[in-house]
């Protein structure tokens, strides 16, 4: 019976301790974003647009020299069955994470440049680490303002 709180009380430490871990606040990747907005207006006035955006980060500057090899974090993962499991919930937590960041460019992109004014329907989605493209169609037709302004952009 003992053995069975002691293993109840281990459990619930390690509960609280991966719960406590603060999230990552999307302010975070300010700077390291690097988007472009494509836009599709066609001849019936259908608005679509193309949202890309890329993480810019200090190991894509790197020299080869300086990398850690890939199997190397691989060995280290498979010895830790446990590692494996923070290992898959911090990329599905940076991946959220990323995903929240994506969406916020693209809305910020949308209401600086004012092409889709009523809102979008989203068409596709993906969303990689470090990469993610959002492709919609706006709500609104093309006006002919919209097609002056956007047929270059």
């Amino acid at each position: 019976m003992p053995f069975r709180y002691l293993s109840l009380t281990i459990l619930s430490c390690f509960s609280l301790i991966a719960c406590s871990s603060a999230p990552i606040d999307p302010s975070e990747l300010a700077g390291k974003l690097r988007d472009k907005l494509t836009t599709d207006i066609k001849s019936d006035g259908l608005k679509l647009f193309s949202y890309k955006a890329r993480l810019v980060d200090e190991k894509s500057t790197m020299n080869d020299t300086e990398r850690p090899f890939p199997h190397e974090a691989r060995i280290r993962n498979m010895q830790d069955p446990r590692e494996q499991r923070r290992a898959m919930q911090d990329l599905q937590d940076s991946l959220e994470i990323w995903g929240r960041q994506v969406d916020l460019g693209l809305i910020k992109t949308l209401e600086m440049t004012g092409y889709c004014r009523e809102g979008y329907i989203e068409l596709s989605r993906i969303i990689e680490p470090g990469r993610g493209e959002i492709r919609g169609e706006c709500q609104e037709g093309a006006t002919n303002a919209d097609k002056q302004k956007f047929m270059s952009y």
